[in-house]
């Protein structure tokens, strides 16, 4: 996607009149951008505040304060693991380690492929099924380290 068909899509998106004000567009605004680029950066942060007609901090501030966000390059999939109670009592740390030493990289950092990023989240609200993580948006529950590299190789991973 180009930054005009961006701007095409935020247009679109205040044109449906789903919410009341031009700022309740932002955190939509910003998912558009999530799934379009590899991050949201400065040009797109501008973009959505000239389209919505709010301060340019505003939209930086929810684009920094909200994990599903990325300002700083990310990996084609996004590996997120709950790190809330439910799923620290129940094994997350231990799928937190393995996840680590099967993708050589340590949370909140991107393989070198450019493949994977790993993050810790702190609740899914799935948490009859600690400990959960998602790939992008497919969720995984009740994971057991050992299904990690299965888990993994769905989504092209080369690794044993």
């Amino acid at each position: 996607m180009t930054y005009e068909e961006f701007r095409e899509e935020i247009r679109k998106l205040v044109a449906s009149n789903r919410y009341p004000s031009l700022k309740s567009y932002t955190l939509p605004a910003l998912w558009i951008a999530e799934k379009n680029f590899p991050r949201i950066d400065a040009e797109i942060m501008r973009i959505i505040a000239a389209e919505l007609q709010i301060p340019l901090i505003e939209v930086e501030e929810a684009a920094r304060f909200y994990a599903m966000f990325h300002t700083e390059p990310k990996g084609k999939y996004i590996i997120r693991v709950c790190t809330n109670l439910s799923c620290m009592l129940n094994g997350a740390e231990e799928i937190v380690k393995e996840l680590k030493k099967l993708l050589g990289i340590e949370v909140g950092q991107t393989t070198p492929d450019g493949l994977f990023t790993l993050e810790e989240y702190e609740c899914m609200g799935l948490c009859d099924g600690a400990p959960a993580l998602t790939v992008n948006e497919e969720r995984f529950l009740r994971v057991k380290k050992e299904e990690l590299p299965q888990i993994l190789k769905k989504f092209g991973w080369q690794g044993e």
